[in-house]
């Protein structure tokens, strides 16, 4: 997984995004996004850290 911070070309009010290898966005956050929703995302796309 790779880290990417930009600035939005339209401010959609989303503080995070997790965009799957197709484009495809798999999870996204408010402006405080919960931690927890994104590592649950992250597991359901990308499998279990160290699997």
């Amino acid at each position: 997984m790779r880290y990417a911070a930009g600035k939005a070309r339209d401010d959609l009010g989303s503080g995070a995004v997790l965009v799957r290898p197709d484009g495809v966005v798999a999870w996204a956050g408010e402006r405080h996004p919960d931690r927890e929703a994104f590592e649950r995302a992250a597991v359901q796309w990308f499998g279990s850290p160290g699997a």
